[in-house]
């Protein structure tokens, strides 16, 4: 059973700030340009919170963990931040423009008891890695909040748990980010809440993103029970979240797409490639309509303004699907990294490691990166519901092989993790 919780969220104060100078986009799709940004933005702008800046003259006691501790008291002291005095449940829509059409996806914020992987409640698609994980646990442990919400998915068929809540749903914000606009509504009422609750009750959730911070709630909870017991449930027993249907229409997956640091000419690179398939030199970059129809066994390769489409053979791709489970086999970024290793002798967590691999949705990027050594690589998209069927056999999709758009903006809510202290929070 999944166990959804109304909860008295922390917000900040519109007649202290202005939301537009303190809310900012999730903390791993920044760059440190970006952060820095954001950082000087406004003195109370949330990546204070989240991801504050290091320093050399950085100590045991003195850090951007201890000084994340120290902006969430005294701007909860001061009054920059107010707490819900009902429980409640956070209706957000976020609208935006994709490819000439208007879109709008609709989700909510709540509290999520925490369960451990093998309960089958909450389900993974991706790995996490120990680096990342370590950095969120000292964030957690010295602030006992969290100040983002992890993005999961649900079945809802009907849409009636989103009907409900916008039928009871009272605005408090409308922040605009670029093209994207975004609403914050409050759902207080106990029966609204409870037939959301009932409603997703069955579970299992998916998530979409944020498996290193639920690894760290759960490292935290166990953390914390040491201390204060498992039982009664406490607030380290639960997690903010924002939870999405699957078929909620404005949903929107994009493929993850890769620039690879190659010290190859370009006759080297298609002569190791052309041993596993075709290559083929385009006139021009296909509309990006085409670029989604693509099949999961095609590539485009960007390199100096020019365009290549490069098939794997049918007799590569059934000999590399024979190797894999069949429900990874096909995905596009699961041939694209077996064609690295095979073709290249290449694996991308060694890329990754040494700066030689970036990740990005945005193929406006790979064609101006795409350069010298720089190779860029377009990716069929990952469908959604792969996401699920991975998920269900209780297997991992390589990473980054989804990128969920628009981002949910981080600041919006915050939850304090009283540990002493039980539902509602």
């Amino acid at each position: 059973m999944v166990e959804i919780k109304p909860f008295h969220g922390w917000r900040y104060n519109p007649k202290r700030v202005r939301l537009e100078d303190v809310l900012a986009p999730p903390y791993d799709v920044v760059t440190p340009e970006e952060q820095k940004f954001y950082l000087e933005k406004s003195p109370y702008n949330v990546f204070h919170l989240e991801l504050g800046a290091t320093r050399e003259t950085d100590t045991s006691s003195e850090n951007r963990y201890t000084r994340a501790k120290k902006y969430w008291d005294t701007w909860r002291r001061e009054g920059i931040l107010l707490r819900e005095e009902k429980p409640a449940i956070y209706l957000y829509r976020l609208s935006f423009s994709w490819q000439g059409k208007e879109l709008t996806r609709r989700g909510f914020i709540s509290l999520v008891r925490l369960a451990p992987w093998k309960s089958r409640k909450i389900l993974p698609h991706e790995k996490t890695f120990d680096r990342v994980t370590e950095d969120r646990l000292n964030l957690l442990r010295a602030t006992r909040a969290q100040f983002s919400q992890i993005f999961c998915l649900y079945h809802d068929k009907t849409l009636e748990s989103l009907q409900t809540l916008e039928s009871h749903a009272e605005p408090l914000f409308t922040v605009k980010n670029k093209d994207e606009t975004h609403e914050l509504l409050r759902v207080t009422d106990p029966d609204a809440q409870e037939r959301v609750q009932n409603l997703l009750a069955k579970g299992p959730l998916y998530i979409a993103d944020g498996h290193h911070r639920y690894t760290t709630a759960l490292r935290f909870m166990k953390e914390m029970e040491e201390k204060y017991g498992a039982e009664p449930p406490r607030c380290f027993h639960y997690m903010m979240m924002y939870l999405c249907p699957f078929e909620d229409p404005g949903l929107l997956v994009l493929p993850t797409h890769r620039l690879v640091s190659l010290p190859l000419k370009r006759e080297d690179l298609f002569g190791k490639l052309q041993k596993f398939g075709t290559v083929e030199r385009l006139p021009e970059l296909p509309p990006r309509e085409e670029l989604k129809r693509l099949p999961p066994s095609e590539f485009l390769i960007l390199h100096e303004g020019e365009v290549f489409r490069f098939s794997v053979s049918p007799e590569v791709l059934k000999k590399w699907e024979e190797e894999n489970h069949p429900k990874i086999a096909h995905l596009p970024v699961a041939i694209f990294t077996k064609l690295l290793r095979e073709a290249l002798s290449l694996s991308e967590t060694e890329l990754k490691e040494r700066g030689e691999l970036l990740y990005t949705p945005w193929i406006d990027l790979i064609q101006e990166k795409a350069r010298g050594n720089w190779w860029g690589f377009l990716l069929p998209p990952t469908p959604v519901l792969a996401l699920e069927e991975v998920a269900q056999a209780s297997l991992v999709m390589p990473h980054k092989s989804t990128y969920f758009h628009p981002k949910i903006l981080t600041g919006t809510v915050f939850f304090e993790i009283l540990p002493d202290a039980g539902p509602p929070c």
